[in-house]
C-alpha cells in the first residue's frame, strides 16, 4: 500500500522508524513536509510571518496528486489542529484511509477518535500495530486482534482493542532517514534518539502521562535503551552514507545507566569522533560525567533547570534535585569546558519575580553558558501539572477543553492563557535571560540590583526584540544548533521566494 506521512515544522523521528518497518514489509512510504516557517513548533513562533510563508496548501496539493491509500498522522498536541485541517483538505479531492497515532491520541483518545477525520487510531507504541493494520487493510482481514488499535465500525461503534506489551530494545527497528533527505541536510545536522522513555517523571511533560499510563496497563518497562552496539552501528552507517559532521542525541536525557554511558562514551570517542549534543538532567552530573563527555567530543549540553525555586520544582514540577545539586552540575559542566544551554519554564504557579532574579544571577556566573532557553508553561493533556491546575482552579472547564483540542499557544509562544500584564513582565525576563550569555556577571548584577532591566517592560515589540536578540546572541556565542536552524531558515525562505519548495519525499 502507499502511505504518506504529513510532517510539520521539523523532522519527526517517530515517522522515520515507522517508515523503516513499513518499507521492510514491501509498502511504499513517503513524507509530505510542511516547513511551517515561523510556526515550526520547534524554534520560531511569529504568526504574521507564518501566514506569509505558509506551504500547507502546496503540500496538500502534492498529497492529492500522489493519491495515497493511507494518510498517516503522527500527532502531538501542538499539531493536532494542523493534522485535522490537512485531512479535511486532502479528503475534499481524494478519498483515503486515515491512521492516527502519537502522544496526543494516546493522551486524549476519546477526543481524537470522535473526529470524523480519524478512521483508525493507534495508542501507545506504534511500529508493530501499524504494520498489522496496514496488512489487514490490504488483505481485508479482521482487526479485532490488533492490540493498541482503536477504530470506528460502520454502525459508529468504537472498538478499543487492548494495549500490547512494549517492544524489547533489541527489536527497535533501524531508522529510515531517506524520507527526510529532500528536506534536512543530514551532513550538517543528524538527529537521533537512543532510547524510549525517560529517567524522570516531570509533571509538565507528556512522558509523565506515558509513564503512568504504561504502568497502569502493566505492559512493560518504561525506560528502554538501545544497546551500545546498535547506537554505534547507526552512527557509523550514517557517517558513511551522509558524511555527517554533527550529531544531536535528542533523548529526554542521554542515559541514567552509568555502565551504558561509560561504554558508549568510550566507544564513541574511539569509533565515531564527531561533535555531539545531548540533553541532560542535573542529577546525572554528580561525579566525573562532564569530563567523560568532554573527552568523548560532547559539544553542547542542554540541561533542564526549569526553576530555582526548590519548592515549586519539587511540589509543582516533581523534580527532586536541590539547588545545590543544580549548581554542582553546572559547575562541573563549566569546569569541563562544555558549552551548555539552561532550560527554564516561566509562568509556573507559585514562582515569583524574585525567583527569576535569582536564576538570572546564578546563570550569569558561567562562562560556558551560551543560551538560557525560556519555555512558557503549556498545560498538556492528562499530565500531572494539568490535573493539579484543574483541582486548584487555575484552569476551568473551557480552558481544559482548549488544552485537549490543542487550541492554546505552545511553549515557544506564550504557553497557556495568563493575564496580559503578567505576560508582559515575563517577556521582560525572557529578554534578560536571552542576553545573559553576552553580558559580564558584574554588569548583570548591576542591572538586576538597580532595576534597570524594567526598561524592557515598555518595549513596544517585545516578541520581535526577543527574536532579534536570539539571533544576535546565537552568532556571538557560536551556538551551532541555533546557527544551523537560522541557516536552514534562510535557505527555505529563499526557496519559497523562488518557488522551489519541495514538499514530497522520493
Amino acid at each position: 500500500m502507499k502511505i504518506i506521512f504529513p510532517v510539520v515544522g521539523a523532522e519527526n523521528i517517530s515517522v522515520a522508524y515507522l517508515s523503516s518497518v513499513l518499507k521492510k514489509a514491501g509498502h511504499t512510504v513517503k513524507v509530505a513536509f510542511d516547513r511551517s516557517l515561523f510556526n515550526d513548533m520547534q524554534y520560531f513562533s511569529v504568526k504574521f510571518l507564518s501566514r506569509i510563508f505558509s506551504e500547507k496548501k502546496r503540500m496538500v496539493k502534492q498529497i492529492i496528486l500522489e493519491k495515497p491509500d493511507i494518510l498517516a498522522m503522527s500527532v502531538f498536541t501542538d499539531n493536532y489542529q494542523w493534522a485535522l485541517d490537512v485531512v479535511r483538505e486532502v479528503r475534499k479531492q481524494h478519498k483515503c484511509i486515515t491512521v492516527w497515532g502519537g502522544m496526543h491520541p494516546t493522551a486524549c483518545p476519546e477526543e481524537a477518535i470522535a473526529q470524523e477525520e480519524v478512521d483508525y487510531m493507534i495508542i501507545g507504541e506504534g511500529e508493530a500495530p501499524f504494520l498489522e493494520l496496514v496488512d489487514a487493510l490490504e488483505k481485508n482481514t479482521s482487526m479485532k486482534n490488533i492490540q493498541n488499535l482503536w477504530y470506528r465500525e460502520n454502525d459508529g461503534n468504537i472498538v478499543k482493542n487492548p494495549p500490547r506489551t512494549l517492544m524489547d530494545p533489541k527489536d527497535f527497528p533501524p531508522v529510515d532517514k531517506t524520507v527526510y533527505e529532500k528536506f534536512i541536510p543530514m551532513k550538517e545536522y543528524y538527529l537521533t534518539v537512543t532510547s524510549k522513555g525517560c529517567i524522570a517523571k516531570c509533571s509538565y511533560c507528556l512522558q509523565n502521562f506515558l509513564w503512568n499510563w504504561e504502568k497502569e496497563q502493566q505492559i512493560g518497562k518504561f525506560l528502554r535503551e538501545k544497546n551500545v552496539d546498535m547506537v554505534i552501528d547507526e552512527f557509523r552507517e550514517m557517517k558513511s552514507r551522509y558524511g555527517i559532521k554533527y550529531i544531536d542525541i535528542k533523548n529526554n536525557v542521554l542515559s541514567g545507566n552509568k555502565q551504558w554511558m561509560d561504554e558508549f562514551l568510550k566507544r564513541y570517542a574511539e569509533e565515531i569522533k564527531l561533535p555531539f549534543r545531548i540533553m541532560g538532567h542535573p542529577l546525572l552530573f554528580q561525579e566525573d560525567l562532564a569530563e567523560k563527555l568532554k573527552k568523548a567530543g560532547c559539544h553542547h549540553i542542554q540541561i533542564g533547570i526549569e526553576s530555582m525555586n526548590s519548592d515549586v520544582r519539587k511540589n509543582v514540577l516533581f523534580r527532586n534535585e536541590s539547588n545545590e545539586q543544580i549548581k554542582k552540575a553546572l559547575d562541573s559542566i563549566d569546569k569541563a569546558g562544555i558549552n551548555f544551554s539552561a532550560d527554564l519554564i516561566v509562568g509556573l504557579p507559585g514562582e515569583t519575580e524574585n525567583d527569576l532574579i535569582v536564576s538570572v544571577k546564578i546563570l550569569s556566573e558561567y562562562k560556558h553558558l551560551i543560551r538560557a532557553s525560556i519555555f512558557w508553561l503549556q498545560y498538556l493533556p492528562s499530565v500531572a501539572i494539568t490535573r493539579m491546575a484543574i483541582e486548584k482552579g487555575y484552569i476551568d472547564g473551557k480552558n481544559e477543553e482548549l488544552i485537549n483540542k490543542g487550541l492554546q499557544n505552545n511553549y515557544l509562544s506564550t504557553g497557556s492563557p495568563m493575564e496580559a500584564d503578567r505576560m508582559r513582565i515575563l517577556k521582560t525576563y525572557h529578554i534578560i535571560f536571552r542576553l545573559l550569555p553576552i553580558i559580564p556577571q558584574k554588569i548583570v548584577n548591576l542591572i538586576m540590583n538597580t532595576g534597570i532591566y524594567h526598561i524592557f517592560h515598555y518595549l513596544p515589540f517585545q516578541t520581535a526584540f526577543i527574536i532579534a536578540v536570539d539571533v544576535f546572541v546565537s552568532y556571538i556565542r557560536n551556538d551551532y544548533y541555533a546557527k544551523w536552524i537560522m541557516k536552514w531558515y534562510f535557505k527555505q525562505i529563499w526557496k519559497h521566494i523562488m518557488g522551489k519548495i519541495e514538499t514530497i519525499s522520493e
